[in-house]
C-alpha cells in the first residue's frame, strides 16, 4: 500500500485527546516514496460567510485606554443611516462612573475615569469581584464555586454601638477599579493595612520606549509580587482587569439608553503611534479577555475572536476631532497635536491633505514625548508634603494612621479634583493654598495654622514648573524641527486632561508668542472648549465611520500554519530534530508555513492557494479531531523551517481551528490504512487518515479559516488581525 502524503502541507498532526510527544524513535521510518493529495477546488461562494450581508441597527464605540485616565465614547446607528453628516456633535460619552469624585455638574471630567486598580492580596478576590476568566486566560489559584472566607465570628461584624460594619469590612478587601481605587487610596487606613497592592500607569507596560524602563522596572517589580502570590498572571492580565470593569459599566449604561441589546457593535480601539506589533496584539488580547469577562458584545460566538474591530492611533484620532470641531483648520495648513494627558506628553506634527474625510500626511517630524503629565505634578506635590511633615511624623502617626495615609489623603482629596485643575501660576493675588491636616500643632515658622498646611503661591508654582517647561520644550521641539525641514507650523492644538490646567494653556500660549517673535511668524493655540478630555475616544469614532483612503494595507506581522513536514523533504529542515508519529510510524519535522508574509500589500480580499491538511487516528479513536494552529511573527517570513528554529524564534500562537470529521468513519466515508515502506515493510500501526483542504482569506481586518471536504465547508474560523495592520488601516 502507497503511503499518502501532502508534502507541502501536512498540517499540524494535531490530534486532539491524544498524546502527541515530538520524540524520535528508533522505529520509524522516512518512507521512500510519497504521493501527494491535491487539494480540491473551492469555488469562491464556498468562502462567504453568512453573517456578511446581515444589515441592522449599529453601535459603533471606542475604547481610550489612557496612562492615567481612561474614555468610552460612542454613537448608535439606525438601520441605514447614512454617516456622512456624523459630526462630534452626535457622539455620547460614558460617564456616571462608580463612585465619581468630580463635584462639578457638567464637568467634562466626568466623561473619564482613572486607569487605576487595586488588588487585594487575596486570590479569592476573583470570585467576589467577578473576575474569574471564562478561558484559560487567567485562572485564579482557587475554584470561583468555593465560598468566600468569613470573619472569624459575626459579633465582630457589630460594633459597641450596634452598626452592622460588615459591609465595610468586606469592601476592604474588595478589587477596586477607577474612582474606587481613589476614594479607597485616600483613606489614610489603607496604607496602614497593607493588605492589598495599587498600580497605576499600567498601560506603560506594554510600551517600549527608554524613557519608560525606569517606571516599567518599578510596575514589574509590583506585578511580580502579585504574581508570586496568584493574584494575576500577566502584564496583560491586569489590563484585562480593568477593560472588564470598564466594559461592564459602559454596558449598564448603553443598556439604560436602550441602545445596546439589539445592536451590532463595532470596537474601536485606540492605541500610541509608537506602540510595536507586539504591544498592539498584547491589547487585543486583553480587550478579547475583557469582553468575554464582561459578556460584552462584539465576540464571535464560534470563533472567539472580536468581530468587528478597528485600531486607530491617538493622534490621528485625536486629529479627526479637532478637525470637525475646528473648522478654522484648512488643508494644506500644518498643525503640532499636543496631547498633554496625565502620563505622558506627546506630540506628533501633520500636514492636512484632506479634511473630509481627515486624511493626515506622514508625520512631518520625530514624534515628540515624555513623562511629564499631569500625574508627575502630583508626584513634586507629594514628595513636597513629605519634606514639609517629616519632621511631625511622630505625633502625627497614632493607631491606623500613617504619614502615607496623611498624604495621599490630601493629594487625592483636595490637590487632584481641585488646586490642579484650578491653580493660575500667574494669579498672584491668591496668596497661598490650605490643606487640612488632623493633629496638626501650630507653628507659624513652618507654615502649620488651625491644623492646615500653607502652601505659598510660589511654592505651587516651583511644583507645576518643571512639568509646564517641559511641555514647552517638546512643543517647541516639533515647531523648530518641523521649520528646518520647510514646514511652517501654523497651529498648536492643545487636548488630554491635562489641557483643562488654567496655569498650562496661559504658560503654553506666552512661551508661544515669544517662540513666534524669535521665528518671525506667528504659531496659534488652539484648546477646544467642549470634549477635549475625550477628543481621542471621539476622534477614533469619527474616524471609524469614515475609514476611506487611509494608510496602505500593508502588512505588518506574517500569519502562518503549523506543519508535519516529512524529515528532509525539504533543505530547510537542516539537523533539526524530528519527531515520531506514533500512529504510522513515519519522521517529520514541525514547521511553519507563512501563508501570510509581512510587508506585503493586500487587497481588502486576498486569499491564499488551496493546501490540504492530513492528521492520522488510531483505529479505536473516539473521535476525529483535527486541530491547525496558526502563529504570527513580526519578523519571519520563510517556510518549513523548525518550528524551534532562530528564524521561528519570536513566533507566537494566535489561534486554533479544530475541525471535527468524525462523521467520515460514521458514515463509511474513510478506512483504515497502514504505510508501506519502499520495501514492502508495512510500518506503523493502522490507522485512519483524514485529508481535507484549507483556504486562508483575509477579509478587511478578519483572517478567516475554511475546512474544506467533499465540495463542502465543515468548519469556519476567524480571528481578528487588526494589530496585524498599520492602526487606520480600513
Amino acid at each position: 500500500m502507497a503511503s499518502i502524503y501532502d508534502i507541502n502541507s501536512r498540517a499540524t498532526s494535531m490530534t486532539l485527546g491524544r498524546d502527541d510527544d515530538p520524540e524520535s524513535s528508533s522505529s520509524c521510518e522516512a518512507p521512500a516514496s510519497r504521493t501527494r493529495i491535491e487539494p480540491e477546488d473551492v469555488p469562491d461562494e464556498l468562502l462567504i460567510d453568512p453573517e456578511d450581508d446581515i444589515t441592522s441597527k449599529r453601535l459603533v464605540m471606542s475604547i481610550d485606554f489612557g496612562t492615567t485616565y481612561s474614555a468610552v465614547s460612542y454613537i448608535a446607528l439606525s438601520e441605514h443611516q447614512r454617516v456622512d453628516f456624523v459630526s462630534s456633535r452626535d457622539i455620547r460619552s460614558i460617564e456616571n462612573y462608580p463612585n465619581d469624585k468630580n463635584r462639578e455638574e457638567g464637568s467634562q471630567m466626568k466623561k473619564q475615569v482613572p486607569t487605576e486598580v487595586m488588588y487585594p492580596l487575596d486570590p479569592q478576590f476573583r470570585g467576589r469581584a467577578n473576575l474569574n476568566r471564562p478561558i484559560n486566560t487567567e485562572r485564579s489559584a482557587t475554584s470561583s464555586d468555593e465560598e468566600p472566607p468569613r470573619h472569624e465570628a459575626d459579633a465582630m461584624d457589630i460594633d459597641n454601638t450596634g452598626y452592622d460594619i460588615s459591609m465595610i469590612m468586606s469592601d476592604s478587601n474588595d478589587f477596586k477599579w477607577g474612582y474606587k481605587m481613589h476614594e479607597a487610596w485616600g483613606r489614610p487606613a489603607t496604607h496602614f493595612r497593607q493588605t492589598s497592592k495599587a498600580m497605576s500607569r499600567f498601560k506603560l507596560l506594554l510600551d517600549q520606549s527608554p524613557e519608560t524602563q525606569v517606571l516599567r522596572n518599578s510596575l514589574r517589580s509590583t506585578l511580580k509580587h502579585l504574581t508570586s502570590k496568584k493574584i494575576v498572571e500577566s502584564e496583560v492580565g491586569v489590563i484585562a482587569d480593568f477593560l472588564t470593569c470598564l466594559l461592564r459599566h459602559a454596558k449598564s449604561q448603553l443598556q439604560s439608553l436602550r441602545i445596546y441589546d439589539d445592536y451590532q457593535v463595532e470596537i474601536v480601539l485606540c492605541v500610541p503611534a509608537i506602540w510595536t506589533q507586539k504591544a498592539c496584539r498584547d491589547m487585543q488580547m486583553a480587550l478579547l479577555t475583557a469582553m468575554k469577562s464582561a459578556e460584552f458584545k462584539g465576540v464571535h460566538p464560534s470563533h472567539q475572536a472580536i468581530e468587528n474591530l478597528f485600531i486607530v492611533s491617538e493622534p490621528e484620532a485625536a486629529a479627526a476631532f479637532i478637525l470637525d470641531t475646528e473648522p478654522n483648520i484648512q488643508a494644506g495648513q500644518t498643525f503640532v497635536l499636543l496631547d498633554a494627558g496625565g502620563g505622558t506628553v506627546d506630540a506628533n506634527t501633520y500636514t492636512v491633505s484632506q479634511t473630509q474625510p481627515l486624511r493626515l500626511s506622514d508625520e512631518i517630524v520625530e514624534p515628540g514625548g515624555g513623562l511629564c503629565g499631569s500625574s508627575y505634578v502630583n508626584e513634586r506635590f507629594r514628595t513636597f508634603l513629605h519634606e514639609r511633615l517629616q519632621a511631625e511624623k511622630q505625633y502625627l502617626e497614632h493607631g491606623r494612621i500613617t504619614l502615607d495615609g496623611i498624604i495621599e489623603n490630601i493629594v487625592i482629596n483636595k490637590f487632584e479634583y481641585d488646586t490642579k485643575r484650578h491653580f493660575d501660576i500667574y494669579d498672584e493675588q491668591r496668596v497661598h493654598e490650605r490643606y487640612y491636616c488632623a493633629g496638626l500643632e501650630d507653628d507659624a515658622a513652618k507654615g502649620f495654622w488651625d491644623s492646615e498646611i500653607i502652601v505659598k503661591h510660589d511654592q505651587m508654582k516651583a511644583i507645576f514648573m518643571p512639568c509646564l517647561t517641559q511641555i514647552a520644550e517638546i512643543m517647541e521641539g516639533q515647531i523648530v524641527s518641523a521649520m528646518n525641514k520647510g514646514v511652517y507650523v501654523d497651529h498648536v492644538i492643545l487636548v488630554g486632561g491635562f489641557a483643562g490646567s488654567v496655569s498650562l494653556e496661559k504658560y503654553l500660549r506666552l512661551h508661544l508668542e515669544a517662540l513666534s517673535n524669535r521665528l518671525g511668524y506667528d504659531v496659534n493655540l488652539i484648546v477646544p472648549r467642549e470634549h477635549s478630555v475625550v477628543a481621542v475616544a471621539s476622534g477614533a469614532v469619527l474616524r471609524a465611520l469614515n475609514k476611506d483612503n487611509g494608510p496602505k494595507r500593508q502588512i505588518q506581522s506574517s500569519y502562518g500554519i503549523r506543519l508535519d513536514e516529512p524529515q528532509g523533504f525539504y533543505k530547510e529542515h537542516g539537523k533539526a530534530k524530528a519527531f515520531c508519529d506514533r500512529v504510522d510510524g513515519l519522521k517529520y519535522v514541525r514547521t511553519i508555513d507563512w501563508k501570510l508574509k509581512r510587508s506585503e500589500t493586500l487587497e481588502s480580499v486576498w486569499k491564499c492557494e488551496p493546501f490540504v491538511c492530513q492528521h492520522t487516528f488510531k483505529e479505536h479513536e473516539p473521535r476525529f479531531l483535527c486541530e491547525e494552529t496558526l502563529y504570527v511573527s513580526d519578523s519571519a517570513t520563510e517556510s518549513h523551517y523548525s518550528l524551534n528554529s532562530p528564524r521561528n524564534k519570536k513566533a507566537e500562537e494566535v489561534g486554533n481551528v479544530v475541525v471535527d470529521f468524525t462523521f467520515l468513519r460514521e458514515q463509511g466515508l474513510i478506512q483504515l490504512t497502514r504505510e508501506m515502506l519502499a520495501n514492502g515493510e508495512y510500518v506503523g500501526k493502522r490507522h485512519y487518515r483524514v485529508a481535507y483542504t484549507m483556504v486562508i482569506k483575509v477579509v478587511g481586518r478578519d483572517l478567516r479559516c475554511y475546512a474544506i471536504y467533499n465540495g463542502q465547508t465543515v468548519k469556519r474560523a476567524r480571528i481578528n488581525i487588526a494589530s496585524g495592520f498599520k492602526p487606520g488601516v480600513q
